[in-house]
């Protein structure tokens, strides 16, 4: 475990931000094929290296990386931070008040939020330097690098990678 999530917190709700983290916040960072290699060859060794992290050797250097489970682990918490308060009821998005507790306020909240996102890009940063290091087994990567515009996404469905 690398961040603490509440005991009891309705898994099905979690696995919400884990979707919106994989789809809004990791998808737009790579392409298109790259990404489809990545859900869909993820038992190989070296794509389980990518999503789990590790050690691995550059130029006879020892580096290490966190992988791709720990930027979307970053990326989900923000989320969660963020939006995990909030209910939807009948009469609108409510807080729950108690007379132990108090909601964090909305700029604190923000602040974490930012906090999380930029500690998943930074990781990210790992992960990137693992793959262009290690570049021969992910022949998608140099295809996005060549072909890809990152700004035209198109959306298509998607599995939840844990």
């Amino acid at each position: 475990e690398i961040l603490q999530v509440a005991i009891g917190y309705n898994t099905n709700q979690f696995d919400v931000f884990i979707r919106e983290a994989q789809d809004f916040d990791f998808k737009p960072l790579v392409c298109e094929e790259f990404y489809y290699d990545l859900v869909t060859g993820n038992s190989e060794d070296h794509y389980a290296k990518l999503i789990s992290g590790g050690n691995y050797t550059y130029n006879n250097r020892e580096y290490s990386f966190r992988g791709i489970e720990d930027v979307l682990a970053y990326f989900t918490y923000a989320r969660f931070i963020i939006k995990c308060n909030y209910v939807s009821t009948s009469h609108g998005f409510s807080i729950k008040k108690t007379p132990h507790s108090e909601p964090m306020p909305l700029e604190e909240k923000r602040n974490m939020y930012y906090k999380y996102k930029k500690d998943a890009n930074t990781l990210m940063d790992g992960v990137v330097k693992f793959i262009e290091r290690t570049e021969n087994d992910f022949p998608s990567w140099n295809f996005c690098n060549d072909n890809c515009q990152p700004s035209k996404s198109i959306g298509f469905k998607t599995k939840v990678i844990k």
